[in-house]
């Protein structure tokens, strides 16, 4: 298959973040200042905001901030009231919201599960039985493996145990099914970067009326990251501080397209574009004899990313950079896992039909 050339088409960056972007959402950027202080910027930001009610599936408010996903990790430990927290980490980045809230002066107990694994829910239960925890942090989909943590289960128990459950869903919102209102959902942060399909520079999040109100009770909540601020300013249609116009006006055009398409569309637009990759990589090895697979079990996949097993022949950077010559981009491993494996992001607006490319070159590297 003929490799389409970057600069003549998209479907050539499979990142997990930042993913590729759209010409008419790039182009949306070059759009004139206005005054965030005005009538003009306030209606924007209502159509923005109803743009991303429906994408959580909420009718509460929605933060907007010119931050990466870790600033809303760290929103989400200042607004906790006093009390431990028990972090689930199986992967880079839960390991980082639980290095936030440590670094936050929170005392932190960690549920640790194997890179590529997700949590168990009988475990969790022990672990929540053992201590009384005011919170629990936890991934969606854990960006560093492609493991998809099932949130909505892991939040009701958390709060049968009497424990919030904050959630980063960095590479999960937009593209893996969540519902914040209809789950009972506490907290959901995620960044602009990933399954949104725009730019990296910003960040979204949700908290539900309980959160906001323990947050006002906060000690130590910062200013820049502070929730009670944000909810107060987003139900007026504003925003705390001066905005990133730029990246705004994109997330105006790609919630358009994301409306258009519908939400539960496009959860399973990337759904199909996991079992694609999953059919690709167990066709291939049974054609070719290639050695490599997914490092997560076949139920626990996200459909955002894939983190695949290379050959012992092969190492990772050495296999990327050969896709790389072909004219696609796509990730090493993350962390520990960089040298034995790559991973693949299909998310955003990348199509079953985008990744034929993306297959084509892995497989011609390795023959290589």
């Amino acid at each position: 298959m003929e490799i389409v050339d970057r600069k003549m088409s998209f479907g050539t960056f499979f990142l997990p973040g930042p993913t590729e972007v759209r010409k008419e959402v790039l182009e949306a950027m070059l759009r004139p200042m206005i005054p965030h202080r005005s009538a003009e910027f306030e209606d924007l930001f209502a159509r923005i905001q109803a743009g991303l009610r429906d994408v959580f599936l909420t009718r509460r408010p929605v933060y907007v901030v010119a931050s990466s996903g870790t600033g809303m990790m760290e929103a989400a430990i200042r607004a906790l009231p006093a009390g431990p927290v028990l972090s689930l980490v199986n992967g880079a980045f839960s390991e980082r919201f639980a290095h936030i809230a440590e670094m936050c002066g929170r005392q932190v107990d960690r549920y640790e599960e194997p890179w590529g694994s997700v949590h168990s829910l009988e475990r969790l239960e022990t672990f929540l039985s053992q201590k009384n925890y005011r919170a629990i942090t936890v991934t969606h989909s854990e960006t560093s493996t492609g493991a998809l943590n099932a949130v909505r289960a892991i939040s009701d128990l958390a709060h049968s145990k009497g424990a919030l459950c904050m959630i980063d869903s960095v590479s999960g919102a937009a593209g893996a099914e969540l519902r914040f209102d209809e789950w009972k959902l506490d907290y959901v942060l995620t960044g602009s970067q990933k399954s949104f399909g725009l730019p990296s520079g910003l960040a979204f999040a949700v908290a539900s009326d309980e959160v906001v109100a323990l947050a006002e009770k906060a000690e130590g909540r910062g200013v820049y990251f502070d929730i009670v601020e944000m909810e107060k300013f987003a139900k007026g249609n504003q925003v705390p501080a001066t905005p990133a116009f730029s990246l705004i006006y994109a997330l105006e055009v790609q919630l358009e397209a994301m409306r258009a398409e519908g939400i539960e569309n496009r959860w399973r637009r990337h759904r199909d574009m996991l079992d694609a990759t999953n059919a690709w990589l167990e066709e291939s090895a049974q054609r070719t004899g290639i050695e490599w697979s997914n490092i997560v079990a076949a139920e626990s996949r996200s459909p955002t990313v894939s983190t695949v097993r290379l050959p012992q022949q092969m190492e990772g950077k050495a296999f990327v950079e050969k896709v790389k010559a072909r004219g696609i981009r796509i990730a090493t491993g993350y962390g520990k896992l960089a040298s034995t494996t790559f991973r693949i992001g299909h998310m955003g607006d990348h199509t079953v039909a985008t990744l034929q490319n993306c297959f084509t070159a892995c497989e011609e590297a390795l023959r290589d």
